[in-house]
């Protein structure tokens, strides 16, 4: 049996988190450990962003470290392959695991519609045109180039978790 480390990543608004709550409640995934990397980053959240985000990391890593001797597939969001083995290669092969990458694709145009939506609801700080615009080419720039792509524009929450499912059986 392969172990297995799915990574939920791709731009904004495009539905990473709620993909990955969703998966976290479908009973075809009961043997997965789940970890939620933005809430991890989050619970430093007094700290100003850049140490929130290194504290963050270094916590989420000595947990995925500590999860990998157990041999139990883990799914997280917000992480690329580069940083993971970057910093967890080496114990990532002595346990043999595989990566496997979901990259969340969504349109301009509709990351603005949600975004809009998102910060009335008071879901999401609003982001606005300059800062999506910048986040979706620099995930342009940094598509992992093995990834499995979710097309975002194309699927709803249902389908969106039946896809990852599928590709993971």
């Amino acid at each position: 049996m392969t172990l297995r480390i799915v990574l939920l990543r791709g731009k904004p608004t495009a539905g990473k988190s709620t993909a990955f709550h969703n998966l976290l409640s479908d009973k075809r995934m009961d043997n997965w450990v789940f970890i939620d990397h933005p809430g991890i980053k989050n619970i430093f959240h007094e700290f100003e962003n850049e140490t929130k985000k290194r504290f963050g990391k270094h916590t989420l890593f000595y947990a995925i470290k500590q999860l990998l001797p157990l041999k139990k597939d883990i799914i997280l969001e917000e992480m690329s392959r580069e940083t993971l083995m970057s910093n967890l290669g080496k114990e990532i092969k002595k346990y043999k695991y595989k990566i496997i990458v979901f990259q969340f694709e969504i349109s301009f145009k509709t990351a603005l519609k949600r975004d809009i939506e998102r910060s009335n609801e008071g879901k999401h700080p609003f982001m606005g045109k300059l800062h999506m615009k910048k986040m979706h080419q620099m995930h342009k720039e940094k598509l992992d180039k093995k990834a499995i792509i979710v097309n975002c524009d194309k699927l709803n929450e249902k389908q969106v978790v039946d896809f990852i499912v599928k590709k993971l059986r």
